[in-house]
């Protein structure tokens, strides 16, 4: 009923987000900060707020100066304790996967080359915590650090000189565990396939319900039939993200999410069924195919390190796997403790699976029509 009510607002990925890039040009700190067109009204502080319009061009190029006045307001970078002025450059407008933002340059002083830690205040969240997260890239003196601000952590400071990468590596662990948990269609997916095994559990090795001879076999199919699926599942969604990072496999982001709603439609519709018999484990593999597009989507949102590019892909993957894996402990593990009878267990089977069909269904047509 909880999956039902939110399926007609929520979304496969988060949108909203703002980037800021950091680095050194001819020896002057420059900055790109790039804003979600549609939360210019809340930076702005609009009267309409968020439910403001995203603005035309012509309005961009009129809200110049009130954006920069904005962003030299509530941007602060310190240097070693002492402020660095920006100055404003350049504006353009940029897309990002999520859609169109509007990006302003500035330029800041020469960064001397004994500088010791940069600190940076994104004071934007005070303001209206409704402008999502910040990615930052800071590359300078020939380091590459990432970061995410939020409301919670809008002020941060990075020692320079210092080698980044088990703290860049963490972040990637983190956000990719964080896209997992947002992003409800690949759980719904992953848990849709892995119904069935709930027929297989608690039988001996007789096939019988509920007996208690020889427990150590009491499990054993059920638990084969989790780890295939969730190993499938994994390979496959791996092969894809590492191939679509490196730029060999491209899909337009609108067609690799309707796909997923059709993977769960289709999940759904063959547990609901018992006349065509397939192998869950290569379902998971060739949809699992699918899904890992849509999680190098949420990838290239949060930036691949340059510096430690193998070691960042490996931990947004390890984190999306240790994401997934929480979430299926902390749904099966209440299932297996309430539901014994075999009944009970197909209710389960038969009412979830409607669930998710309504869902999907419902996500499909929002993609393809949105």
């Amino acid at each position: 009923l909880c999956l039902l009510l939110v399926s007609t607002t929520v979304n496969a990925h988060q949108t909203g987000n703002s980037y800021l890039n950091i680095r050194q040009v001819d020896g002057r700190i420059a900055v790109d900060l790039d804003f979600y067109v549609r939360d210019l009204g809340s930076l702005l502080q609009s009267p309409a707020g968020a439910d403001a319009p995203a603005p035309t061009p012509d309005e961009l190029r009129a809200l110049q100066l009130p954006i920069t006045n904005a962003i030299q307001r509530l941007l602060k970078i310190e240097i070693d304790d002492q402020p660095a002025a920006l100055e404003f450059s350049a504006q353009s407008v940029v897309l990002h996967n999520d859609g169109i933002y509007v990006r302003q340059r500035f330029t800041g002083p020469t960064l001397a080359a004994d500088a010791r830690f940069i600190v940076i205040r994104y004071e934007f969240f005070t303001r209206n915590d409704k402008l999502g997260r910040a990615f930052l890239r800071l590359k300078l003196q020939g380091e590459e650090i990432s970061s995410v601000f939020d409301r919670t952590n809008s002020i941060q400071r990075f020692v320079l000189g210092e080698t980044r990468r088990w703290s860049t590596i963490l972040l990637f662990t983190k956000e990719g565990a964080r896209h997992i948990w947002s992003g409800w269609d690949h759980l719904i997916f992953l848990l849709t396939l892995l119904l069935p095994g709930l027929m297989l559990w608690n039988k001996n090795a007789s096939g019988l319900s509920n007996a208690r001879p020889k427990p150590r076999f009491a499990h054993r199919d059920a638990e084969k039939f989790a780890l295939k699926v969730i190993t499938a599942f994994t390979l496959a969604h791996s092969i894809t993200l590492a191939l679509s990072v490196f730029d060999l496999v491209s899909l337009p982001e609108k067609l690799i999410e309707s796909m997923i709603a059709l993977s769960i439609i289709a999940s759904a519709l063959l547990n609901l069924q018992s006349r065509f018999l397939f192998s869950h484990w290569k379902l998971a593999f060739f949809f699992g195919l699918i899904h890992g597009l849509g999680f190098a989507n949420g990838l290239r949102e949060l930036g691949l390190s340059s510096l430690y590019f193998l070691e960042t892909l490996i931990a947004f993957n390890l984190g999306v796997e240790l994401g997934q894996l929480s979430v299926v402990l902390i749904v099966a593990i209440p299932l297996l403790l309430l539901v014994r009878s075999d009944k009970g267990k197909q209710r389960i089977l038969t009412s979830g699976s409607f669930a998710v069909l309504s869902i999907s269904v419902v996500w499909l047509f929002q993609r393809l029509f949105a």
